[in-house]
């Protein structure tokens, strides 16, 4: 796009998804476009721009309003509910000379010369105002109002309010919650009710945002706000809800004159040109001065001290301003539909380069798109002489005498400092929808002529003489002077980003000595539980060893008592298959010791076999057979089982030959066969 193609008509950038841009169905890939004119309203003379949700809509000089973009509610008043890629006219408003509209993402309100009002698109909650909630794919003129003269119109998301000329009440309706009617509850209201707390009020501007409402008082420039609180939008410095009109005291030092609401955040333009924004974070305009936060108050934009504004609006997530020069100056959440500056910040204030020196006269911007109408004729004498300034000529002289400046910088006008905001083709009230005056079209024609001079090279000057002024030491010095400001300001900026960045790092910095403690006490932490599985795992492997020890030396013991069994057991007369497994006879008894019961230890009746006494094996006492008596133990005279001496020791060694080659079992566990 060159830079021709943006003199003058409707200048539209962002994105295109649904033909809201007006150029035409575009691919997916190219649906964020850069600031380019409309070409199809290239041959209408439009005087207003409006957009909202993903539409637009355009007003002509002869009273004609264009729609395009989404229309599935029936927002663009053409009957239906497709989307149209390409500005259309509204047939049903082709006769009304409709001279101002007002979008939200859902309706459309229009404002007809005659002062009637019409409203089309979605009925939700009443916002039409036509005493139900159907929804109107035609314009449709509000009977409610018929016989008073409208003079501006402002739509909300889910509200609609509006002024009267005389006298100047305000009437809302539509959705009711979090009292953004103003008329101290939170009820729906399908028709237009006027708004009692502010009846004796002169009220000059009325605007609408997503969830709350504003106005601007004639005698002081007071702002009044009311309706949802969240994010601090309402300027009352909480996020209360307030159901009625009331005062923004932040701002009651200061003359306004313009203010622009988004669904959670704020704008308001004083008389001196300032800007002061407050609401949700993001789009505030204020990360040039460090991280944004939500503000509950109005904080002025500091980026844009060095401009006069003129007018600003407040987008679904971002914002922009047009200067006195006719420059655009954009910030938000994203660059794609802000000021499109790859290089710089999103949220900062921007200036749009590619539309400087074009005589931006109006911006509004939507959801993810931005409009804006360039008109040289529409730009005012102070205009004219800023652009002249700014092109390095003299700043015109009346009288011979050149104009007075101001402590700024900027150019005073004759009725001093009250008259500092110059006459403006968006003014507030019943004189921002007039035609512009003789004066201002001649003043217009001027600046064109300026712009022609500038590109032309006519020799003739803008004040008739030939050529620009020469150049002289005075402004040469106060050139240089405002170079050096504009450095010092520049250093200061990156002062201050220094400050920022030293303080994040050192925020960075605290953090990582944080989460290096931290990880100090996970691997103090994980030492502690090895230590204490190896002094568990030791006591267990203790216990084990302990056990094990005890089991041995019970087993030795055990062994020991059943070696010494063996070994005064005479088994060598038996015949092992008597009793399997034992090399025992049925009958076999052991010689007990004296004074033991009959039947010994083995049973308590003394039937049957029993078993030796380990007391009695301990002492070496003899075993016997069944019904004989050991010597020493039984009858006297007996005889002993077994032969001792050496004998005794091989006819024993003999039996227990015997009684292995028969395979007889060991008499503790774990011994096998012998």
């Amino acid at each position: 796009m060159g830079q021709s193609s943006t003199k003058a008509g409707v200048v539209v950038w962002g994105s295109s998804e649904h033909g809201q841009l007006g150029i035409g169905s575009l691919p997916a890939e190219d649906r964020a476009v850069q600031p380019r004119i409309v070409e199809q309203l290239r041959s209408v003379h439009v005087r207003q721009v409006a957009c909202a949700g993903h539409y637009s809509c355009g007003v002509s000089e002869n009273g004609e309003v264009y729609t395009w973009g989404y229309g599935k509610d029936g927002q663009l008043g053409q009957g239906e509910t497709k989307d149209v890629h390409t500005p259309k006219a509204v047939r049903t408003l082709q006769s009304k000379l409709i001279r101002h509209v007002s979008c939200a993402e859902h309706h459309v309100a229009a404002v007809s010369d005659s002062g009637i009002l019409f409203t089309w698109g979605k009925g939700q909650n009443g916002r039409l105002g036509h005493g139900g909630t159907e929804s109107e794919l035609l314009p449709k003129a509000v009977e409610a109002l018929a016989g008073h003269h409208v003079s501006q119109v402002s739509c909300g998301d889910f509200h609609t309010a509006c002024m009267l000329l005389n006298p100047p009440h305000v009437y809302t309706w539509g959705l009711g919650l979090s009292g953004r009617l103003g008329h101290g509850d939170e009820s729906d209201r399908n028709l237009p009710t006027l708004v009692e707390a502010l009846a004796a009020a002169h009220v000059t501007h009325v605007a609408c945002g997503g969830h709350h409402s504003a106005t601007i008082h004639d005698a002081s420039g007071q702002l009044f706000t009311w309706g949802g609180g969240a994010f601090g939008k309402l300027g009352h410095g909480n996020r209360l809800a307030q159901t009625t009109p009331k005062v923004v005291a932040a701002l009651q030092s200061r003359k306004l004159v313009q203010v622009s609401l988004g669904p959670h955040h704020s704008a308001a333009l004083t008389q001196k040109g300032e800007v002061f924004t407050w609401g949700q974070a993001g789009r505030l305009g204020h990360a040039s001065q460090g991280a944004e936060v939500d503000e509950m108050v109005p904080r002025q934009v500091m980026a844009l001290s060095s401009v006069f504004v003129l007018q600003v609006s407040c987008g679904h997530s971002h914002c922009a301003v047009v200067t006195e020069t006719g420059d655009v100056w954009a910030w938000g959440s994203s660059r794609a539909f802000g000021h499109t500056e790859p290089s710089a910040v999103p949220n900062v204030p921007t200036m749009i380069k590619v539309l400087s020196g074009k005589a931006i006269v109006q911006v509004a911007c939507g959801v993810t798109h931005s409009i804006a109408l360039s008109d040289y004729r529409r730009l005012t004498g102070k205009a004219a002489l800023a652009a002249t300034r700014s092109m390095g000529a003299a700043a015109g002289v009346k009288d011979g005498v050149p104009p007075r400046t101001t402590a700024g910088g900027r150019l005073e006008a004759d009725g001093g400092v009250d008259a500092k905001k110059p006459e403006r083709y968006l003014d507030v009230g019943e004189a921002s929808l007039s035609l512009l005056s003789g004066d201002e079209r001649s003043q217009g024609v001027l600046l064109a002529e300026l712009h022609d001079n500038a590109e032309g090279g006519a020799e003739k000057g803008p004040f008739g003489g030939k050529g620009l002024p020469p150049p002289t030491v005075e402004r040469e010095i106060a050139f240089l002077s405002a170079e050096l400001k504009a450095y010092q300001e520049q250093t200061l900026r990156l002062a201050k980003l220094l400050q920022e960045t030293k303080t994040k790092l050192e925020a960075l910095q605290n953090e990582n000595s944080f989460l290096k403690s931290e990880l100090e006490v996970m691997h103090q932490c994980s030492n502690d539980a090895d230590e204490r599985l190896d002094t568990l795992r030791r006591h267990f492997n203790e216990r084990i060893r302990e056990m094990e020890r005890r089991y041995t030396e019970k087993e030795r013991v055990w062994k020991e008592t059943f070696g010494r069994l063996r070994s005064h057991l005479d088994l060598g007369a038996m015949d092992p298959t008597e009793a399997p497994g034992m090399g025992l006879g049925p009958d076999f008894a052991i010689a007990r010791r004296p004074g033991t019961a009959p039947g010994g230890p083995g049973r308590a009746d003394g039937q049957g076999p029993a078993l030796a006494d380990p007391a009695a094996l301990a002492e070496g006492g003899a075993i016997g057979l069944p019904g004989e008596e050991v010597a020493g133990h039984g009858a006297p005279g007996a005889e002993p089982l077994l032969p001792t001496g050496t004998d005794g020791a091989g006819a024993r060694s003999e039996a227990q030959q015997r009684m292995r080659a028969a395979g007889r079992v060991s008499l503790w566990p774990g011994g096998g066969q012998s």
